[in-house]
């Protein structure tokens, strides 16, 4: 029963007041790639610690697996994992709600990810057939005939990314600022973006309703686009992605496709003032991605450590019993 309480809570407080944490942190502006790491940790150990207490409570699977692993003796088993809670018809109910709960998330990611592959696909066949008929393909860009300014990316595998400007782009920026959009575009696939999103909209379409990690699939869009801008900097500079960013902003943006990344995203003005401001470079920042690794870590084995901590207790209490992996 302390097992899975310590699991419930554990849920609970990622779920709800470390995403609030993240959210609010000031840090995350610095270091968007760390952020989305942990970001990603958070949700999956939130998921784990939610699936670890409905297989607890489930007790005869969990149970039976447990002595078969452990070598344990089957009344400390249970004693050890329920006690003197009253499970008859519970562990019935947790099972269909852990099969009906990894069944819905699972009917979920395929059926938007089958949206969204199918979508690519369209603007994918549309870019290449304008992209055609005006001659402007080079590689993977596609260059259209719109006075729009835009710029934004079709991910796919192999060679059916593609990396989308407008004439409206090529006359809004100068070349510094064409090569630090291409380049932010570039990030967006070579960091493989779309899957952090795909992942971050999935969870919250499935437990975002409840309140917890509400907020995980804005603020995976939100350090996406800091992460490739921070990627343009690197080769360009950053007043130069600022500049470009500034300049497709001040024009009326057209609504962003689905399926695609684009080069003005989310919070456009938070992105440029942070390009703008001088860089800080700290000891402590030199530390962060080895705390970041150290905390996703605990995150995502804390759930199996708490479950399989009372197990590994009363290994091998069998022995008086025969092998109950014999025949």
């Amino acid at each position: 029963m302390l097992v899975i309480l310590a699991l419930l809570t554990h849920a609970l407080v990622l779920g709800g007041p470390v995403a609030r944490l993240l959210s609010h942190a000031a840090w995350t502006r610095r270091s968007p790639r760390i952020a989305l790491r942990l970001w990603h940790t958070n949700a999956l150990g939130f998921l784990a610690s939610c699936c670890a207490v409905l297989l607890l409570a489930a007790h005869d699977a969990w149970e039976h697996a447990v002595v078969w692993l452990f070598h344990a003796d089957k009344p400390q088993v249970h004693a050890a994992y329920t006690g003197s809670l009253p499970v008859e018809g519970i562990a019935d109910v947790a099972l269909v709600a852990l099969l009906t709960c990894a069944g819905a998330i699972s009917a979920l990611a395929a059926r938007r990810s089958l949206r969204v592959r199918g979508q690519r696909a369209r603007h994918r066949l549309a870019t290449d057939a304008l992209a055609e008929r005006d001659g402007a393909r080079r590689g993977n860009l596609r260059v259209l005939d719109h006075d729009a300014p835009a710029a934004f990316c079709i991910p796919g595998q192999g060679g059916r990314a593609r990396i989308v400007l407008t004439t409206g782009a090529l006359r809004l920026l100068g070349p510094d600022q064409l090569a630090a959009t291409v380049e932010h575009e570039r990030a967006h696939l070579r960091l493989r973006h779309h899957r952090a999103i795909l992942l971050a909209d999935v969870i919250t379409a499935a437990v975002g309703w409840t309140g917890l990690l509400r907020d995980y699939a804005a603020q995976v869009r939100r350090l996406v686009e800091m992460a490739a801008d921070d990627q343009a900097a690197q080769r360009h500079g950053r007043r130069t992605v600022a500049s470009a960013l500034l300049d497709m902003c001040s024009q009326d943006p057209e609504d962003q496709a689905v399926g695609t990344v684009s080069m003005t995203g989310p919070d456009p003005a938070e992105r440029i003032r942070r390009l703008l401001e001088p860089p800080s470079p700290t000891p402590r920042r030199r530390a962060l991605p080895a705390l970041a690794l150290c905390a996703g870590a605990a995150l995502l084995a804390l759930p199996a450590a708490v479950s399989l901590a009372p197990a590994a207790a009363i290994a091998g209490t069998a022995h008086g019993e025969g092998d109950p992996r014999g025949g």
